[in-house]
């Protein structure tokens, strides 16, 4: 993430400053991955500079390093994309062939490691925490994340019984 001023000669600089170290590092920069963000400008001054330097335009909410950028209040829509990858990921796994104890070693080595990247940054909004609790608790007792099982605990009788 480089910033800078919303001028042309700044742009220009940075485009330099990237082909230079491209030149010396032999690691060349694909611009088709690069975005450039401007907040607080017109809509044509921000295609003008995207324009100018090569960049695409970006243009809230989007994802930046696995992590969703947005202006205002976090919004379950701008994590949908995690939940969805949590989602497709435990509906491959064959569960029926795990133990509980395998079922529960992939939620917290996979999904759980898919979270906290992004929970560390931001407050998510707590429909999609429960969601997603829902999710993996079905998916540890049942095998099947959209089955719910009850789980049963078992104890001694209450004293008197």
């Amino acid at each position: 993430m480089i910033f800078c001023r919303e001028d042309v000669k700044s742009l220009t600089a940075i485009a330099e400053l990237l082909k230079d170290y491209g030149k010396f590092s032999g690691q060349h920069c694909n611009h088709s991955k690069f975005l450039i963000y401007a907040g607080g400008m017109s809509n044509a001054r921000h295609i003008s500079l995207a324009n100018h330097i090569g960049f695409t335009m970006a243009i809230p909410p989007f994802i930046y390093l696995g992590v969703p950028i947005f202006v205002g209040k976090p919004k379950a829509c701008y994590f949908m994309y995690i939940a969805d990858n949590i989602r497709l990921k435990s509906a491959a796994w064959k569960a029926k062939t795990l133990s509980m104890a395998g079922r529960i070693q992939l939620v917290k080595s996979v999904i759980l490691s898919m979270l906290v990247h992004c929970i560390s940054i931001y407050n998510w909004p707590g429909s999609l925490i429960k969601m997603i609790e829902t999710w993996i608790r079905n998916f540890v007792w049942s095998g099947n994340m959209k089955k719910k099982r009850l789980s049963l605990l078992l104890g001694k009788p209450a004293a008197g019984k």
